[in-house]
């Protein structure tokens, strides 16, 4: 079966019973600061995380990425992101995620991620989903593993996993 495009003219809209995953505004870069990360580099004022918002978004034209903000339905504020960065060889999507500090420890991302994952296996057919954390991350490594994900791989520095079809 083929996949469908990578390419979206904006994030499709995905939600649960309490989550809103939508696009990106150009209004939400304040509410970014503290999530907006590119190659590694962390947006430290508003118009730092527009910056890295419009990266990103370039990356997406390319069909290179599919990226949303995580919000709570009661506000639509954005509070996270998560998406599927670097490409899509070989079928496969590799997915990130950042959630702001306040709203750690509540299952937020563990629900955002079933979104993505299952819209990553349905609607765009990936094969598998990998992910990558800092062998310290504890807690991004049991957010994973609460979605079904399994460790591929262990070195000093990365921990690498894996979700297939």
């Amino acid at each position: 079966m083929q996949a469908i495009p990578s390419y979206f003219q904006e994030a499709p809209l995905l939600q649960s019973e309490r989550l809103i995953l939508r696009a990106f505004k150009a209004r939400d870069a304040a509410d970014c600061v503290e999530i907006s990360v590119y190659d590694g580099v962390s947006a430290t004022t508003e118009e730092e995380a527009l910056l890295i918002l419009q990266r990103i978004w370039a990356d997406c034209l390319r069909g290179e990425s599919v990226h949303w903000g995580v919000c709570l339905k009661k506000d639509n504020k954005i509070i996270g992101n998560c998406g599927f960065y670097r490409g899509f060889k070989d079928n496969t999507g590799e997915i990130g995620y950042v959630l702001k500090t306040a709203h750690q420890g509540q299952g937020i991302m563990t629900e955002a991620i079933c979104l993505v994952v299952d819209f990553g296996f349905k609607a765009m057919q990936l094969d598998k989903i990998v992910a990558y954390t800092g062998p310290e991350n504890i807690a991004s490594q049991k957010v994973l593993e609460k979605v079904g994900f399994k460790e591929l791989e262990r070195t000093s520095s990365e921990l690498k996993l894996e979700l297939t079809k």
